[in-house]
């Protein structure tokens, strides 16, 4: 029973046992910080040899120690411990006097907090919730959570020998750690795995950054998919010699898009606020900006803005288009460009950025930027990558810094997100650290059969699940 109970807290060292000196009261209500828990007294005594001369040290009395662990039935648990003090007196085969503690399986010498709780506010890391509600459940501190992630730094760091040959970088609001408020996210775009986060997008940093990495890497990559923000430009073709730029290809109709809601603004201002025309436009704009071929022609509806005629989609936009001559021409433009895209032709793009005279001013600019752009569109044609996979990283990354309230400190704000994105250096940097390894720190080599699998899963729960079995992490 009392093993059960013992492997129930998550007390694996066998030398562990509950402290007959309290008997019937080992497991008692107490106080630690200022807060309520559950103290489980144990102690911690075992034959013990000396570490010069090899003999059995003598008992010595204990010294009570408390250790945080894992909470059960809503409350935390703290280990009160009394472990055994040795002592080796000074003798012909000892030159001075050898005192010792007994030691606690899995916690690290003068340490007040169990490894399965380090573990366990590690890999809820992972998940979307801050670091206060991590620390509440485990009854300690924020910062205690972002120490504890702090020891897998070593393991989120880029490896600036390798650039996979096909990657996207896409920028998103991160607050003050640069002028411009705005970071970059770096991607492979084919396993759709976050390489790294730029704390900023100037071309400066940019340029100093991604020269880090090896001529060899930079010269392997073959494809670079980007937005079109202009001083990309300059500074990919400056790193990344061999790379073919492509172009999103949302942003490119997100340009007409634009383009023609401005157009519909403008004419219903020119009919005037509160006029037949202005509110058709205000109540049918979603219409106007549907794929052409997607319009419904079947079902009719009564249309409360055209007298309640019935009409379809086709015929509300066609009455819509008959309002202004320059909304028809930003319309055509903008259906035309969403077909190019869609079947993938050359011919057509460039015969709609040909010229684009008489158009409405929104639509000259547009056509200004996909002219500029327009054999990066071409590019964009003969493959499949695109910057979806970063925009919903994007997304996520919001939803990341809305939990958190915010971040002050780049490298936490940073290690964050690596750790709760999916991460592709993870088990590229366990393996390179078990081969190198810590002069100070002995590590045991990880057996074959996971370093296979940490291959094959590579997430963060496994890894951590791993380094924690074979002693990767203290």
């Amino acid at each position: 029973m009392k093993n059960c109970t013992l492997d129930l807290l998550g007390i694996k060292d066998s030398h562990l046992e509950f402290d007959p000196k309290y008997k019937n009261k080992v497991i008692a209500a107490g106080f630690y910080q200022h807060k309520k828990v559950r103290k489980i007294h144990l102690r911690q005594s075992y034959p013990c040899a000396c570490p010069v001369c090899g003999q059995k040290m003598r008992y010595n009395g204990f010294k009570t120690v408390e250790m945080l662990g894992l909470p059960s039935g809503g409350i935390t648990n703290v280990f009160s411990i009394r472990k055994q003090k040795y002592l080796c007196p000074a003798s012909a085969a000892c030159p001075k006097t050898i005192t010792k503690l007994a030691e606690i399986k899995d916690v690290k010498a003068n340490d007040q907090i169990s490894q399965a709780v380090k573990y366990q506010a590690i890999s809820k890391l992972d998940q979307n919730i801050s670091q206060k509600d991590i620390a509440a459940d485990f009854g300690i501190s924020g910062m205690t959570v972002m120490r504890f992630a702090q020891e897998l730094s070593t393991y989120l760091r880029p490896n600036h020998h390798f650039l996979p040959q096909n990657i996207a970088f896409d920028d998103f609001k991160a607050g003050n750690f640069s002028s411009s408020g705005m970071s970059i996210i770096v991607m492979d775009i084919a396993t759709r795995r976050t390489l790294d986060i730029v704390r900023s997008r100037h071309n400066t940093y940019l340029r100093s950054y991604f020269l880090q990495y090896d001529r060899q890497a930079r010269w392997a990559v073959q494809t670079v998919t980007v937005d079109l923000y202009s001083p990309y430009r300059s500074l990919i073709h400056e790193i990344f010699p061999q790379a073919l730029i492509i172009a999103d290809r949302f942003h490119v109709v997100t340009q007409a898009y634009r383009a023609l809601n401005l157009v519909r603004t403008q004419t219903m201002k020119q009919a005037g606020q509160g006029s037949h025309n202005a509110r058709a436009l205000k109540h049918y704009w979603k219409s106007l900006t549907k794929d052409s071929t997607k319009l419904d022609f079947k079902t009719y509806r009564k249309s409360r803005n055209f007298r309640n005629m019935q009409l379809c989609e086709q015929d509300i936009v066609e009455r819509l288009l008959n309002m202004s001559s320059a909304l028809r021409q930003a319309y055509v433009y903008y259906q035309t460009l969403l077909q190019a895209v869609h079947q993938r032709d050359p011919r057509l793009l460039e015969s709609l950025t040909r010229s684009a005279a008489g158009m409405p001013e929104p639509i000259k600019k547009t056509n200004r930027t996909l002219r500029k752009h327009l054999q990066e569109i071409k590019n964009s044609f003969q493959t499949t990558f695109s910057n979806g996979p970063v925009e919903g990283t994007n997304n996520k990354i919001k939803a990341i810094k809305k939990t958190a309230y915010g971040f002050r400190n780049f490298e936490n704000f940073r290690l964050r997100l690596l750790i709760e994105l999916k991460n592709s250096y993870v088990s590229l940097n366990f393996h390179s650290h078990n081969r190198v390894g810590d002069s100070s720190h002995y590590r045991p080599p990880t057996p074959p059969y996971v370093r296979n699998r940490i291959r094959r899963f590579n997430n963060l729960s496994f890894c951590l699940n791993r380094l924690v079995q074979f002693g990767q992490i203290y």
